[in-house]
Parts: structure tokens; C-alpha cells; sequence
């Protein structure tokens, strides 16, 4: 004669004799105190999922909303990313022009990435990390002006990069340079990357 199938109640954890596939408790005590725990399990699952899918929706609109951001909006992120990660790079040099070490307060102490050849009159160095290093914002206003302070700023410039590097630098940056035409997923790339690069240097920064 077989024996007669036991399971474990779900609530007590006891041994008992079942009569029906679907009996899981072993009185009816249990049984309706399992169905609440059924009815509670089955409730926070459809939270659960709800939460899902509205995270999924947002990721969604995200999405689509980023589609239809023109191109300038990824190429001012990649340049902003890129402009922190040279300030963090060069974050114990000096002003590259002038040599300050402590901005004036004037503008407020603050530092700027400046561009060795201008990102307007040469765009294929715009993301060459060696045509950026670390300016103090009067410096770099300086360099976008015409006459004489710019024509300082620019002498200044050369004679640091020349001090630090060599001329053979300069006359590299002065050549001539291949165009790159930047796409969508370029400036996209670009920004991740440089991201990325701030991230370890600031982590490095924070364990110096």
C-alpha cells in the first residue's frame, strides 16, 4: 500500500497529510492566513511591475526626447566634458598664459579651459588635449578679443607651451591638420569618455 503524500504547511512549516493538489496548509487557520500572504505577495508583484514599466516609460521619453536634440546639444557636452577633465588635468599647473596660480577675484577664482588654436578657427583641435591646458578666465576673455591683449595672451601662451613641451609642439599645433567631421554619435562617444576620464581623476584627486 503506497504511503500517503505529506507536504509542509506554508505557514507553520509542519508536516501534514493533503487531500488536494493545491492544499498547502494543514487547517483551515493556516490556509486563510496563506491566502493572505498569497493576496500580499501577488499585490507588491504588481507594484513591482508597475514600477518597472513606469521606469521603462521614462527611459523611453528620455530616449525619444534625446532624438530630437539637435546635434549642438551633444557637441556642448562633449566640449564641457572635455574642458573639466583638461582643468582637472592640469589642476596643480599654473595659468598657461600668464603663470597666476591664484585667479583674482575679480573673476571670481575660477579657471577656464583654454585652446592653444581657437576652437572657432580650428575645430578639428577642438578635443586635442594637447592644444587645451588650464587659463584663468581673464586670460582666456582676453584671447577672444582682437588687439593687443590678445595678441599678449597668444605670445604668452606659445612662450609657456614652448617652456614646458618644445617647439616642436607648437609648430605641430601651428600645422596643418586634417578636418574631422563630427557626427552625432562622435560628440556622444566623446562626452562618455571624458566623463569617464573625470570620474578616475577626481577619484585620484580625492585619495592623494
Amino acid at each position: 500500500m503506497a504511503k500517503q503524500p505529506r507536504r509542509r504547511c506554508k505557514i507553520c512549516r509542519e508536516w501534514f497529510y493533503h487531500r488536494f493538489q493545491n492544499e498547502w496548509w494543514c487547517c483551515p487557520e493556516h490556509g486563510a492566513e496563506y491566502g493572505i500572504m498569497l493576496r500580499e505577495k501577488e499585490k507588491v508583484k504588481k507594484e513591482q511591475q508597475r514600477k518597472k514599466e513606469a521606469q521603462q516609460e521614462r527611459r523611453n521619453l528620455k530616449i525619444r526626447k534625446l532624438a530630437l536634440k539637435p546635434d549642438s546639444y551633444f557637441k556642448a557636452q562633449a566640449q564641457q566634458a572635455f574642458n573639466k577633465f583638461i582643468r582637472l588635468r592640469d589642476h596643480d599647473k599654473s595659468c598657461i598664459s600668464c603663470g597666476e596660480t591664484n585667479p583674482p577675484d575679480l573673476h571670481g577664482g575660477q579657471w577656464d579651459c583654454g585652446h592653444f588654436k581657437t576652437v572657432g578657427g580650428f575645430p578639428e583641435l577642438r578635443f586635442e588635449e594637447r592644444n587645451a591646458y588650464r587659463q584663468c578666465k581673464s586670460c582666456n576673455a582676453g584671447s577672444a578679443k582682437h588687439g593687443a591683449k590678445a595678441a599678449t595672451v597668444a605670445q604668452q601662451y606659445e612662450a609657456t607651451l614652448v617652456e614646458r613641451f618644445g617647439q616642436e609642439l607648437v609648430d605641430w599645433l601651428n600645422g596643418p591638420h586634417e578636418m574631422t567631421r563630427y557626427r552625432r554619435e562622435d560628440f556622444i562617444r566623446i562626452r562618455d569618455e571624458y566623463r569617464r576620464k573625470c570620474r578616475e581623476m577626481e577619484k585620484k584627486l580625492e585619495d592623494a
